[in-house]
C-alpha cells in the first residue's frame, strides 16, 4: 500500500465489515463496477456491500441481491458534492472502493474516515488511495474483471411484467438496442430496418428498446417501416428494471454501444454490440457470450459505424446463433 494513516498491516475485509463501492456517471459504466463488485460479493458473501451511484438507478440496484444497501448522490456540481460526503462520512465504512477515475472521487474516498481506501486516479490525487482496484482483488483471491457469471439478476415481477408485454411475440425474440450516447455510435436506422425487416418476416419476434425522445422517433421509423405483428416497439416504456426484464425475455440482443447493451450482455443474454472502434473488453464486455462486430477491423479502409452495411450484421448475429446451439449460453440470472 501507498500513503496509509493506520499503521496496521494489511488484511482482507472480515464478516461484517462495511464496504462502500462508488461508480457515478453513465448507466454502462455504473452497471460494470456494479458487476465487479459482484465479483468482491462472491469472494466475501459475508461483508456488508453499499453501492453509491446517482440517484437514477436508485430502484435498479436496490433490487440486487448482492448489494446489501444503495447510496446515492453525485460528484457535482459541489453542492451535490458536499451533501454526498457528508452521507459518505457518517457511514462508518472500514472499506472505500472507487470505479470512478477522477478527483472529486479521489476527495471523497480521501476524507471519508474509512481505514482502507481503494482506486485509482490522476498522478496529483493517486496519494488519496492505499492501492488500485486490480492490486487489491488480486490481493483479496478474486478477479474484478470476471464476467464469467450474469452479474445483473431481475426481480420474478418485473419478469411477469415483460411477459405480459410481448405474450404475442413469437419465442425467438430479439433484443434491439436502439441508442446510445453519441450520434457516432449508432447505426443508422436505415441500416436496422434492413437487418430487422426479414428477421420479423423469417419468424423472429423483434423488441426495440431506447429511452429518450430520439429513440422514440427512430423506434418509431423502424415500427412503420418493418411493419410486422412480430414488431414491439417498447421504446421509452420501459424503466431500467423492466428493462432487464424483457431482456431475459429475449434469445438474444443485438445494439449499439449504450448502457442498455452492458444490462443485457450482464443479465446473461447472447448479445451483439456494434462498434466504431474495438473498445468493448476494455469496457467490462469480456463475457463468453458477447460478440463485437467493430466496422474499422471489418473495413480495410477503418469505416465508421455509420457506413457498415447490412450484411455483415446479419452475418455476425447467425454466426452468434450458431454458438448458442453448442452450449454458449449462461443461466438466466432471476430473483424472487
Amino acid at each position: 500500500m501507498n500513503e496509509k494513516n493506520t499503521q496496521e498491516k494489511f488484511a482482507l475485509p472480515q464478516p461484517g465489515d462495511k464496504v462502500l463501492w462508488i461508480r457515478f456517471l453513465t448507466f454502462g459504466d455504473v452497471l460494470e463496477a456494479a458487476a465487479d463488485a459482484y465479483n468482491f460479493k462472491r469472494r466475501f458473501p459475508q461483508a456488508r456491500l453499499t453501492f453509491l451511484t446517482n440517484p437514477e438507478y436508485l430502484d435498479f440496484f436496490r433490487a440486487q441481491p448482492h448489494i446489501d444497501e444503495t447510496l446515492v448522490g453525485r460528484k457535482s456540481p459541489l453542492a451535490e458534492w458536499w451533501r454526498t460526503f457528508h452521507k459518505i462520512r457518517g457511514g462508518d465504512y472500514k472499506w472505500v472502493v472507487s470505479g470512478q477515475w477522477g478527483g472529486k472521487t479521489a476527495l471523497l474516498a480521501r476524507f471519508s474516515r474509512a481505514l482502507y481506501r481503494i482506486g485509482e486516479s490522476s498522478l496529483f490525487f493517486k496519494h488519496n488511495y492505499h492501492m488500485g482496484l486490480s492490486a487489491w482483488a488480486h490481493a483479496c483471491g478474486f478477479d474484478a474483471a470476471a464476467r464469467d457469471l450474469p452479474s445483473v439478476f431481475v426481480p420474478e415481477e418485473d419478469l411477469t411484467v415483460a411477459r405480459a408485454l410481448m405474450s404475442h411475440l413469437p419465442e425467438r425474440r430479439l433484443f434491439v438496442l436502439l441508442g446510445a450516447g453519441k450520434e457516432k455510435k449508432m447505426w443508422p436506422t436505415n441500416r436496422w430496418i434492413g437487418f430487422l425487416r426479414p428477421l420479423a418476416d423469417e419468424g423472429w419476434g423483434i423488441v426495440l428498446n431506447g429511452h429518450d425522445l430520439a429513440e422514440e422517433a427512430i423506434g418509431r421509423q423502424i415500427e412503420k417501416a418493418v411493419a410486422s405483428s412480430n414488431l414491439l416497439n417498447l421504446v421509452g416504456r420501459l424503466d431500467f428494471k423492466k428493462m432487464a426484464g424483457a431482456a431475459l425475455c429475449c434469445r438474444a440482443a443485438v445494439g449499439n454501444d449504450t448502457g442498455p447493451l452492458h444490462l443485457a450482455a450482464l443479465c446473461g443474454v447472447p448479445t451483439l454490440g456494434l462498434f466504431s472502434h474495438p473498445t468493448s473488453r476494455l469496457m467490462g464486455l469480456r463475457m463468453p457470450w458477447f460478440q463485437e462486430l467493430c466496422a474499422e477491423n471489418w473495413s480495410k479502409s477503418k469505416i465508421p459505424l455509420k457506413d457498415l452495411p447490412v450484411e455483415p450484421v446479419a452475418k455476425a448475429f447467425k454466426e452468434m446463433l450458431g454458438q448458442l446451439t453448442e452450449g454458449v449460453r449462461p443461466a438466466h440470472s432471476t430473483t424472487t
